[in-house]
Order: structure tokens, then sequence, then C-alpha cells
């Protein structure tokens, strides 16, 4: 599975999804979790985070809201909310 994590400048999970501008992307699978990219958006627009994202199948974040997670959902991106841990790693080992 492909994850992306919304992530501030010193690398811990944003406290909302709508003020994410940047998304470490990881994969899940058999073989543990591997970082495959770093995705930088303009953020603040939904449309702008959802078209940096849509091919994960999880978004982690801090928050997320109700319409975000509706319009993810609509393209079969399951979203998170993290509020225990502010390392992604943690957080993907979770799942």
């Amino acid at each position: 599975m492909k994850i992306a994590v919304s992530v501030n400048s010193s690398e811990e999970i944003v406290s909302h999804l709508g003020k994410a501008k940047i998304f470490y992307i990881y994969s899940k699978g058999s073989e543990g979790i591997c970082f495959l990219d770093v995705r930088v958006t303009d953020g603040n627009h939904q449309n702008h985070i959802i078209e940096d994202i849509k091919d994960c199948d999880i978004v982690i974040s801090g928050k997320i809201g109700e319409g975000m997670i509706n319009s993810l959902g609509d393209l079969g991106i399951e979203a998170i909310v993290e509020e225990e841990t502010l390392n992604p790693i943690e957080a993907i080992s979770k799942l």
C-alpha cells in the first residue's frame, strides 16, 4: 500500500491536513516500510492536496476535516487522524 504523510519542515506530522505543504510518500508491505518520495504542494486548497496524493491508498495527518475525509473517500483514499505521535514511521507502523 502507498501512504502519504503530511509533514512540516521538522519532518513531524502536521497538525491539520489543510495546512500541509509537504507529503512524505511511503510504501508498506511484507518487506516493511520504504520511503518513496517527497511531494511539495501549494497547500491550503483541498483540490491541490488531493491532486498531489491521489495515487495513495492512505493519508495520515494530525486532523482532517469531514469534507476532506469525504472527498478522499470518494477516491478510495483512507484518511487517518494521528494524535499519538508526530513521527511518520511510528504512525505507519500502527497500520
